[in-house]
């Protein structure tokens, strides 16, 4: 899965009921800007589901978008991580990948 980190499973609802959600992934970033402006990320969490054949596939179970202030924009490098760092401790996830 592209752009995504392993995180501490954590049970989220579902149509189904409560499911698990094991990776947090980042989906979009716009509307940053690197001279002292903040911007939004839109971050999903994932779960795994056996289907018929007993394969395990990626299934969305949360989508929202999430303000990431102006500090860390500007810090924000060659990858995702301090992107990652920020919206896990903000939604109080652990990253264990």
């Amino acid at each position: 899965m592209a752009n995504t980190r392993q995180i501490e499973p954590i049970l989220v609802w579902s149509p189904t009921g409560q499911v698990s959600a094991v990776y947090l992934g980042l989906i979009n970033f716009f509307d940053y800007h690197f001279d002292n402006g903040g911007g939004t990320a839109t971050y999903t969490l994932i779960g795994m589901q056996d289907n018929e054949n007993g394969i395990s596939t990626a299934v969305e179970l949360y989508m929202a978008n999430i303000n990431i202030p102006s500090s860390i924009v500007e810090t924000w490098g060659e990858n995702d991580d301090v992107i990652f760092e920020y919206v896990s401790e903000t939604l109080g996830l652990t990253i264990i990948q």
